[in-house]
């Protein structure tokens, strides 16, 4: 399919990033977005296609993940049409990045590596940084390369979150955390921008907590750190910080555990290799643990909300063994469960993330944005659906048929890919153990 020179979508429900509308159509003018309008006004000479039945959303951005090529068309598949990888060896993700056009891909932006001490978590798809003035360089030569923001990872140390931070703004950059071990406010403080996960919070809650980080949030005395948890939840609110909190691989761990993964609908998509990566070597008696704290962090993420803390959708994938796209939906039905709307929860991964990413023509169905869309059965004003039925998906103008994208052919390249080799390279380690 090719994009066409003018054409208009119709749904029952349209959701624009901001709020839903009844009876309305969406025109598109090749690769943008001309106009918004109720059906009655469509000009009698615009083709339409109308889906009775059907929300039509803008196409979903997932803040949160890691690239590897056989995801492509599954993200798109799901309405998913726009990713941000937040961490990869930084040449492999920059030449994905100028390719997406070219491929069934959602459109790519890129954190680059994780910027990480000593010893880093993921080497594969790792900067290393020793001390305070690597670590600045690293930040800015990640920043000269191009990168759409910049990731920090959980071995770097405390004193150099500051200059970090600081290197990383003065060069029009955003910067992340995952928070582990020093605490979300120690980050905050040090002016990171946004952080994921919610695990760094422990440090801030529960400073003399057990050992340990799961089985702290499955704790039963996390309960006991209420008032703390309300006292950090301001805290965060007053530095402005943004949370990201993947709570889709939270609730991958337990259903890795108790269920054997993910729905047999979901798998068929999935690599086998990857899947036996991510599955190897579970502890089933951890699945209950990690149900506890799951619902934990959504308790905490509902303080972020009440205090009308920055949420974005990330799902994480493909840690988890999750699929793509699928597992977006899937955070957005948990993020209702922490008291979002449908309509708050579509934003995190619509408007919301758009303005964080300073992407003003993504995430919203608008004059001169870009023609990302998606055509999901159902009243989502209503609900969110967790396995949704997406009708089309459109992205950069071009439709595609999400049957389609699901029966593109194997490509067994995917194992070299960075990301690929670093799972292979865990589960190795972890077999040899």
């Amino acid at each position: 399919m090719t994009p066409q020179p003018v054409r208009a979508y119709a749904a029952d429900k349209v959701f624009d990033g901001d709020r839903f509308y009844a009876d309305h159509a969406v025109v598109v003018a090749k690769d943008r977005i001309s106009a918004l309008v109720p059906v009655a006004e469509l000009s009698p000479d615009t083709p339409v296609d109308h889906y009775p039945g059907c929300t039509l959303v803008p196409g979903l951005i997932d803040t949160h993940m890691h690239f590897l090529r056989w995801q492509g068309p599954v993200f798109l598949a799901y309405g998913v049409t726009t990713v941000r990888d937040t961490g990869n060896d930084l040449p492999w993700i920059l030449q994905c990045r100028a390719e997406w056009r070219d491929r069934p891909w959602p459109r790519i932006l890129s954190l680059g590596p994780l910027i990480d001490g000593d010893p880093p978590g993921h080497a594969l798809v790792a900067h290393r940084v020793s001390d305070a003035e690597s670590a600045v360089a690293a930040v800015r030569a990640t920043a000269a390369a191009g990168v759409d923001g910049i990731k920090l990872y959980a071995s770097i140390a405390a004193e150099w979150i500051a200059p970090m931070a600081a290197a990383a703004h003065e060069a029009g950059r955003k910067i992340s955390m995952h928070c582990l071990p020093h605490g979300v406010l120690v980050a905050g403080r040090g002016g990171v921008d946004e952080f994921y996960h919610l695990d760094g919070i422990l440090a801030d809650i529960w400073p003399d907590h057990p050992p340990g980080w799961l089985h702290v949030w499955g704790d039963p005395g996390l309960a006991k750190t209420w008032d703390r948890q309300q006292q950090v939840a301001d805290e965060i609110a007053a530095l402005d910080l943004v949370s990201t909190p993947t709570l889709a691989y939270w609730d991958s761990q337990w259903r890795m555990r108790l269920e054997r993964g993910p729905w047999p609908e979901e798998r068929a998509h999935m690599p086998a290799d990857l899947f036996k990566w991510s599955s190897a070597a579970l502890d089933p008696a951890l699945g209950h643990t990690w149900q506890r704290a799951l619902k934990a962090a959504q308790r905490f993420q509902r303080l972020l909300n009440e205090r009308g803390v920055v949420v974005l959708a990330g799902s994480d994938t493909p840690c988890g063994g999750i699929l793509p796209g699928q597992s977006l939906w899937r955070e957005l039905v948990l993020l209702t469960e922490t008291g979002l709307s449908p309509a708050a929860a579509l934003r995190a991964a619509t408007a919301a993330a758009a303005d964080f990413l300073a992407q003003p023509r993504l995430g919203r169905l608008a004059a001169d944005c870009a023609a990302d869309l998606a055509i999901v059965r159902g009243d989502l004003s209503r609900a969110l659906p967790d396995r949704p039925e997406v009708e089309l998906v459109v992205r950069d103008g071009t439709p595609h048929r999400p049957a389609d994208l699901l029966r593109q052919p194997d490509d067994p390249t995917w194992r070299s890919d960075p990301w690929a080799r670093q799972f292979e390279q865990h589960w190795t380690r972890r077999m040899q153990a």
